[in-house]
């Protein structure tokens, strides 16, 4: 039976709902609505509740393209409604007395879709005795806009504003986690894809740097940054084909979706996703991803990728992105010179599998590997890791493709629909795996380290753990692309 908890925290009185061994709070805001002057601004902490907030409920998920239709989605529980009034966030906690390690779980979808409600965190909440948070942050072009830069000086524009609504969240943990069973000394932030490469922007700005002990990024790191001068040329486009040489207000009048479809209309010499975060040299200067790295907070790090990344963009249509060798090749070229270029697309044929294993390096884990070398060569704990299980749902053919962890690491990630990811039929390999991989993931929570057998990553050695029906660690295994690639470091193109 379901029952009221009432706590006081900082933030007011929040009610939730005591379940069978966990108790949630859903839903809360941690800022107040950033709605019209406020669209793109920086994010406000929301004023202490007047009268105790009932937190029964997912908030809005930011405006998005649906990645499923609404009536498939509510089956799924997923945040049915969509509003720019969406930053709040979620809690799962075994109770709300104690003090228990902190997970905060930032959701991936690209910097255009996701939500925190599709990340229930009451398994690992009382699989591992921690307290798990996830949240909503800004999307598309209204989180992620080079606005700062064409209209300077104007407070209603800030650069990644969706990175700092994060932080905002994470300040909220800070101040209030105690009231609900947390330790705020204790945060572990992580994340997936968009979630990783926002991990990596908390690791080295320094207004992030004060809110959390440990870090976790799977799938994504600062490589997935545009440049300030990427964004400044996009910044240039949207202006003229946005109308907006008179000033910014067109911006406040269009809905959501007349906004990312203008926008889309507008840049045309620009692929892939538009609305992505970069380099303001405010929070983070102009050094390549790799030294930003080096510079980032010592804190132990838990890191890796997923062995067929690159297969869920260039089989699926969710995200645009080039997938040809010759359109990964340029990318190449871009940062690394011709030269440079065309020895590394020597190593991957012009097929399926090739062009995979190109775009998996290129986007995922060469720059993974780069950021771990950083990190642990400044006597860091680092622990690295790669995932070869393949899916074996509708899934099936894009092997450990990107996001293939998600199910195996949250047991209500896309419920009733996790089939796609991992068939119907009973499987006690995979099952087995999966609860291995969370009592990794939960151990480094609580001590700063995973289970035993899985050794620290050193640049000399590079030990990964390698995670499939029967996992093994390999020294270097990546060792002949990573020594063609060394030294290849750049932002997104």
């Amino acid at each position: 039976m379901v029952r009221d908890v009432r706590v006081e925290a900082a933030c007011g009185r929040l009610v939730g709902q005591r379940h069978d061994g966990f108790v949630s709070f859903l839903g809360i805001p941690y800022a107040e609505p950033p709605v019209g002057d406020r669209r793109f601004a920086r994010p406000r902490a929301k004023a202490p509740f007047a009268r105790p907030f009932e937190a029964f409920a997912y908030g809005a998920a930011a405006p998005q393209k649906r990645a499923v239709p609404a009536p498939i989605a509510r089956i799924a529980g997923a945040t049915k409604e969509i509003s720019e009034d969406c930053l709040s966030l979620n809690v799962w906690t075994p109770d709300v007395k104690g003090s228990r390690p902190v997970l905060v779980f930032i959701h991936g979808g690209g910097f255009i879709i996701g939500a925190g409600s599709q990340y229930p965190g009451d398994d690992l909440a009382i699989r591992g005795d921690v307290v798990v948070v996830t949240l909503n942050y800004r999307l598309g072009l209204i989180g992620f806009n080079p606005f700062a830069e064409v209209f300077e000086g104007d407070d209603r524009f800030v650069a990644n504003a969706g990175l700092l609504d994060q932080r905002l969240a994470l300040t909220w943990v800070r101040d209030n986690i105690a009231a609900l069973g947390g330790d705020p000394d204790k945060v572990t932030i992580a994340g997936e894809s968009a979630g990783s490469v926002s991990v990596a922007w908390h690791l080295v700005t320094k207004g992030s740097q004060p809110l959390y002990a440990r870090a976790i990024m799977q799938s994504g790191t600062l490589s997935l940054f545009y440049g300030l001068e990427r964004a400044r040329a996009i910044g240039d486009e949207l202006r003229a084909g946005l109308s907006l040489a008179a000033g910014p207000e067109p911006l406040f009048q269009l809905s959501p979706k007349q906004l990312q479809e203008a926008a889309e209309a507008a840049v045309s010499r620009h692929t892939g996703v538009i609305s992505r975060p970069y380099a303001d040299e405010v929070e983070i200067g102009a050094s390549l991803p790799a030294d930003l790295a080096r510079a980032a907070k010592p804190v132990p790090l838990l890191i890796g990728t997923n062995r067929d990344e690159f297969s869920f963009f260039s089989q699926l249509p969710i995200l645009p992105m080039e997938t040809g060798k010759a359109e990964m090749a340029a990318m190449v070229a871009e940062f690394a010179g011709e030269e440079a270029s065309k020895r590394i697309a020597s190593l991957y044929r012009d097929d399926r599998p090739g062009r995979i294993a190109f775009g998996t390096d290129l986007i995922f884990r060469m720059p993974a590997i780069a950021f771990a070398d950083g990190h642990a060569k400044n006597d860091n704990s680092v622990y690295f890791y790669r995932l070869d299980w393949e899916a074996k749902g509708l899934l099936s053919k894009l092997g450990a493709t990107h996001s293939v962890d998600l199910p195996l690491l949250f047991e209500g990630f896309l419920r009733p629909f996790r089939s796609a990811y991992l068939g119907v039929l009973p499987d006690p390999g995979r099952h087995r795996l999966a609860e291995r991989m969370r009592d990794h993931w939960l151990s480094f929570v609580r001590d700063g380290r995973p289970g035993e057998g899985w050794p620290a990553y050193r640049p000399n050695t590079r030990e990964t753990m390698i995670f499939n029906v029967e996992d093994r660690v390999g020294a270097d295994p990546e060792a002949v692309h990573r020594i063609a690639w060394k030294g290849i470091d750049g932002f997104a193109s």
